[in-house]
């Protein structure tokens, strides 16, 4: 960049690379570690790219002696791809939990007697944070503010809740 920049060096959302790089988890990830903000404990796994050091069990999962243990998070590593799943343990009845982009008022759905991760690609795997039903997004507009909006998280039932004038709440 110029010296128009500054000190602050803005990341440009416009350049083809950075925006390739929006679009993949890892990178995300990788780079919010590098700024100093906390990332749930993860693994990535790609199946697809001959990757060693995978160890499945019924209620864990360990990538090269990382263990996440279920429930956990399964994201695609496009960040284009919303179809993320979380695997439950045995103890609290198993199954897997699918969300989704909205179909009319719903945004996920439970299968019982899915417990096997998905194995045709890239993956994140992080451990599940509970939040009391809530979703919370955060968005930052420069280095000293924020401004965050809640939800009602999809996994709790997979209903989408909106008000009078149909705006989700």
């Amino acid at each position: 960049g110029g010296d128009w920049a500054g000190p602050g060096e803005p990341f440009c959302f416009n350049a083809i690379g950075p925006m390739s790089e929006l679009l993949d988890r890892r990178a995300i990830y990788s780079r919010l570690q590098q700024i100093g903000v906390a990332v749930p404990k993860h693994v990535v796994y790609d199946h697809l790219g001959g990757g060693e050091g995978l160890v499945l069990r019924e209620d864990y999962l360990e990538v090269s002696g990382v263990r996440i243990n279920k429930p956990f998070v399964e994201k695609p590593a496009s960040a284009e791809d919303h179809n993320i799943h979380i695997y439950y343990p045995p103890s609290v009845g198993g199954g897997s939990k699918r969300l989704f982009r909205k179909v009319g008022d719903c945004s996920s759905a439970f299968y019982p007697d899915v417990s096997e991760i998905r194995r045709d690609g890239a993956y994140i795997y992080e451990e599940f944070l509970p939040t009391e039903g809530a979703d919370l997004k955060v968005y930052t507009v420069g280095p000293k503010y924020a401004y965050a909006e809640a939800r009602k998280s999809p996994t709790l039932d997979g209903r989408v809740v909106r008000d009078a004038s149909g705006k989700e709440v």
